[in-house]
């Protein structure tokens, strides 16, 4: 066999076993750093418990998200032209709001008010542009029954597209207002978030959780993170929202975080009515 025959099976030997070891080594490491992290967050979720924080189970997957930008339907917008194919209400737009009153109010069942108020929403002559709104039960209390547009797939968790049907004592719903979100355009390209569990974990870690308190839950949504100067649009991003209630006082708020980089939007941060979510 020729001499540099037999030196090119050797170095090819010697190329496949490095590839070979080399791919282990990785597979190793990433084993080792996923199994660190795993252990980290079982740790801080023992800590949590400890605390009696209560929560239930929450998702380690990632999700996808976009930048988006847009715009609140305001005056002669999609919203305020839609609304005058509106029956059997009195509405007015201002403020870049439908605010709508029913001549005859109607019952729902407060546990399932879906089942009666689906039918209403996708129905063009009574709820404008109903077709891109979907019932939000973690927003909804027993006085407020939310839907919420849906953008790329994801809820629009802040008030600039929303239905907001009003209840009264005898579970009648009598009006509505509802925002519009229009002109929605993605500005970068599809990115990873954050899972579920990272955004409890942080907010834990940021002291944004009191110790005997309970996260009732974690939705994944849009949320506005900015203004700009052109054409009055809007910022939007993937944002976690979490409702806590604290078992001594009572008190309910919701934190949302940037789904992407971790950040707590704290000028977003609402406190919740208890009283209208007793049901809860």
């Amino acid at each position: 066999m020729n001499f540099k025959r037999i030196q090119w099976i050797f170095f090819l030997a010697f190329l496949l076993f490095d590839v070979i070891i080399a791919g282990s080594l990785l597979v190793e490491n990433r084993f080792i750093v996923t199994n660190n992290q795993s252990n980290r967050s079982s740790l801080v979720l023992k800590e949590m418990k400890d605390d009696s924080i209560n929560y239930g189970k929450l998702s380690s997957a990632h999700q996808n998200g976009y930048y988006l930008s847009g715009y609140r339907s305001a005056e002669n917008g999609q919203l305020d032209a839609a609304s005058s194919r509106l029956h059997g209400q009195e509405a007015h737009f201002a403020d870049n709001t439908l605010t709508s009153e029913f001549n005859e109010p109607f019952n729902v069942n407060i546990e399932t008010p879906n089942v009666r108020l689906n039918e209403l929403v996708r129905n063009d002559h009574q709820i404008a542009l109903g077709r891109y709104y979907q019932y939000n039960p973690n927003l909804s209390t027993k006085r407020m029954i939310v839907y919420t547009q849906n953008v790329e797939g994801r809820p629009v968790m802040n008030g600039d597209g929303q239905i907001r049907f009003r209840v009264n004592s005898n579970h009648e719903v009598t009006g509505y207002t509802q925002t519009f979100l229009e002109g929605v355009r993605i500005l970068r390209p599809e990115t990873t978030t954050i899972s579920q569990k990272r955004a409890v974990i942080w907010l834990y870690k940021h002291n944004q959780i009191p110790n005997n308190s309970r996260i009732r839950w974690v939705q994944l949504g849009y949320s506005r993170l900015l203004s700009t100067n052109t054409d009055n649009r809007n910022v939007y991003i993937p944002t976690w929202v979490a409702e806590i209630k604290t078992k001594n006082s009572g008190a309910v708020d919701r934190i949302p975080i940037n789904a992407f980089n971790s950040t707590i939007m704290k000028n977003t941060t609402t406190s919740v009515n208890t009283e209208a979510l007793n049901r809860k």
